[in-house]
């Protein structure tokens, strides 16, 4: 194909582009006047619609079709968008107050639960504080709570530090054990089983070194 050939049909395509553009812009005009046309007659005539120079008249409605569409759009989208903005606000008001709510709702059941366990502790820490206990078994405890949180001791390691025989501490340790003072630890030292300070131990000999520092 020549390049003459090749323009030609370059302009030819642009050409009908160019008529097809043109014929969408003018649809909104030609359909109003030929509606204008088909019910008023006689208004037709006097604006020489049907004639070469309606064409103008026609423009003229087109143009002013696609502005008033253009602006309904835009109209439509303001709304749309704000109709967007008054959705997520309510949204986000509900999420606020439902947790809101819920956080209240949690504060209150903590507030209830809370006063139960501290009854649970000083009920314990009271029942400990009842028992009665021989110098050996606090010289026991004492030497228990000594060795630090979590570390575990036996009868044979706190005989050596109190001078007496390993069954006597044992017999201590047993009982002090029973009464939730001393937790019985995995494995043993020389036959002896091992033992630890229990919270409710810990409570204890804290309260009693509360009342020892008041008396003295």
């Amino acid at each position: 194909m020549s390049p003459i050939n090749m323009i030609a049909d370059l302009l030819t395509y642009l050409r009908d582009i160019g008529d097809t553009i043109f014929g969408v812009f003018m649809l909104p005009g030609d359909f109003l006047l030929s509606q204008l046309a088909a019910h008023l007659p006689s208004l037709a005539l006097t604006l020489r619609i049907g004639d070469d120079s309606s064409l103008v008249l026609a423009g003229v409605v087109s143009f002013l079709s696609w502005s008033l569409a253009g602006v309904l759009v835009w109209l439509i989208v303001r709304f749309l968008q704000n109709l967007a903005r008054i959705i997520s606000a309510g949204l986000r008001t509900i999420f606020y107050r439902l947790s809101h709510a819920v956080g209240s709702f949690k504060t209150r059941i903590v507030c209830k639960i809370r006063p139960l366990f501290r009854r649970r502790r000083s009920a314990s820490a009271n029942n400990a504080a009842e028992v009665e206990f021989n110098d050996l078994d606090l010289a026991v405890l004492r030497s228990a709570a000594a060795c630090g949180p979590g570390f575990a001791t036996s009868a044979p390691e706190l005989a050596e530090q109190l001078m007496t025989r390993p069954t006597l501490v044992q017999n201590s340790l047993i009982r002090l054990s029973t009464n939730k003072m001393l937790d019985t630890v995995i494995g043993s030292t020389e036959g002896f089983d091992n033992y630890r300070l229990s919270r409710t131990g810990a409570i204890f000999v804290a309260t009693l070194q509360r009342k020892w520092r008041q008396a003295g």
